[in-house]
């Protein structure tokens, strides 16, 4: 082993290989505004071709596809798909076609450091039993993104649904979905981070079959962590490494359609999870409830529509 440059040997440690050792895969719909300060950020950490660049564009209507061939280099692989794919299907795409030993699945919106992403390969690296690896996310103005979450319950719906997570915001009973007893300042293991920016091994990856495709967009990241958890593998959020993250900037226009596709997909999430007998009168519930809401939450949405948007789900 021989360390990296720019970074110190105690601190950073890995296997330089002859081939790429992480891919990047971005997927891309009508990202204009973000993509080109995304590549460049991920191009600054690529010194000696090192990392390999995977961007995947759903059908864009703007100047996306522009910007990224403008962008691209040597390193850089582009997939234009004539359709829209969705995110998960987009993904595998992408995976499928990485050739690093380590997959960056990364937002457009998003910038990295490449001391940040040689912490979150060194920090996977270290210890066999993780599976995965995700930084501190931090909006442009600095402040940390609230972007852990604990695996969705029955409870959980109920007091989403219902208001009273966010009449009490910082009650672990009505809110600890959303973790805002953890100030996200400190590393710990956690259920699953956010999708915008999460570091996996390939081997891992493709042993799971990759993203269930079943989740088109949401959730298919917490479907993720959980396989990647149930195979007895830890789940790590790293504050020491910081990615910026926009948030929310390349679904804010289409948010009734998001709220449906999130309804939906957390639906799928507890069929698939929650398959015991005794489970069987909850999901219903669960189900009823998710598709009573759904009329009200995408009415009061276009009456009263969010600014930013921290986790793309419910």
């Amino acid at each position: 082993q021989r360390g990296l440059p720019g970074i110190s040997k105690k601190e950073i440690a890995i296997e330089v290989s002859e081939g790429p050792i992480l891919s990047f895969v971005i997927v891309t719909f009508n990202s204009e505004a973000d993509i080109g300060a995304c590549l460049d950020s991920v191009q600054s950490t690529n010194q000696n071709g090192r990392f390999q660049v995977i961007v995947i564009d759903n059908a864009s209507e703007d100047k996306t596809v522009e910007i990224v061939n403008q962008k691209k280099n040597d390193n850089t692989v582009f997939f234009q798909n004539e359709n829209n794919e969705g995110f998960t299907k987009a993904v595998n795409q992408g995976v499928e076609n990485a050739g690093g030993e380590y997959i960056f699945i990364l937002n457009p919106d998003t910038q990295v450091t490449e001391e940040s992403v040689l912490r979150l390969i060194n920090k996977l690296s270290s210890d066999n039993l993780i599976g995965l690896v995700a930084p501190q996310l931090r909006f442009p103005s600095g402040g940390i993104q609230y972007s852990c979450r604990r695996f969705p319950t029955f409870w959980n719906v109920i007091t989403e649904m219902t208001g009273l997570s966010r009449v009490f915001s910082q009650s672990n009973l009505f809110n600890g979905w959303k973790m805002k007893d953890f100030n996200h300042a400190t590393g710990r293991d956690v259920d699953q981070p956010a999708g915008a920016a999460i570091l996996v091994r390939k081997d891992l990856l493709l042993k799971l079959g990759g993203l269930d495709e079943r989740f088109p967009m949401f959730f298919s990241d917490v479907d993720l962590c959980r396989r990647i958890k149930d195979l007895g593998k830890r789940v790590v959020f790293c504050p020491d490494a910081v990615v910026t993250h926009r948030g929310g900037s390349t679904t804010l226009g289409r948010r009734p359609g998001l709220i449906a596709s999130s309804h939906f997909s957390l639906i799928k999430y507890f069929m698939k999870h929650h398959r015991r007998i005794v489970d069987f009168i909850p999901n219903l519930m669960i189900i009823f409830l998710l598709l009573v809401t759904l009329p009200f939450r995408i009415i009061g949405n276009l009456l009263f529509p969010r600014n930013r948007v921290e986790r793309q789900t419910l």
